[in-house]
């Protein structure tokens, strides 16, 4: 595969949540927790660990605890809703199809950092601001080898039921349960607002001084 350009592996990021069974070569996998650890983390602490889950029955068991948890908490309850709109309502179907599908993804790659979030908010904002750039390279390195991947947090749920499948200790806190496989979509650029309406110039709602020109 022809290496991608940063430019278009940040422009085509899409949240891949049909993913096909086929499996993905441990190299790959190697390589994207390795561009996972190029991320700047607060004071260079590096409190990160990555669980990468191949084993069939492990996947299985994990996707057991998702899927009861989307069940619950997606289609009975958010999917339910009678004043969910429809955009929304396309949001949590697809969300569904990973909830129901994640048994079959190839692989999963838990991120976890040493610690637990802080209640003092610039504390939280050094603690997550030192892993979350860490799963954004995880997921540029995993399209640069054409490899779909979503940050997706319901594991949180029943984060204790995770840690005991998979051994994780108890002085480290899951932050992401990422799965990993080669889509069954196609890659393009998603649906964003123009970032011109989220831009503010000098003082909060200040257009861009090329407005107009």
């Amino acid at each position: 595969m022809a290496d991608l350009s940063l430019h278009e592996a940040m422009y085509t990021l899409r949240a891949m949540r049909r993913l096909k069974p086929d499996p993905v070569s441990p190299d790959d996998l190697r390589y994207l927790v390795d561009a996972a650890t190029m991320a700047p983390t607060a004071t260079n602490a590096q409190p990160w660990a990555f669980l990468i889950v191949t084993d069939s029955a492990t996947r299985s068991a994990v996707a057991e605890v998702y899927r009861e948890i989307g069940r619950r908490l997606i289609r009975d309850d958010a999917l339910a809703s009678s004043k969910l709109s429809e955009r929304a309502a396309r949001v949590y179907r697809n969300a569904m199809v990973l909830v129901e599908g994640m048994a079959e993804v190839p692989a999963q790659i838990v991120v976890a950092t040493r610690g637990r979030h802080p209640i003092d908010a610039t504390q939280a904002s050094a603690f997550y601001g030192s892993i979350y750039p860490a799963v954004q390279n995880l997921m540029l390195a995993a399209r640069s080898r054409g490899l779909g991947t979503t940050l997706t947090t319901l594991h949180k749920a029943r984060e204790h039921d995770i840690k005991a499948i998979l051994g994780i200790p108890h002085d480290y806190e899951t932050i992401a349960l990422i799965p990993v496989g080669y889509p069954r979509g196609r890659w393009g650029r998603p649906l964003r607002r123009p970032s011109r309406e989220v831009t503010h110039w000098n003082h909060w709602g200040n257009p861009d001084p090329g407005d107009g020109l």
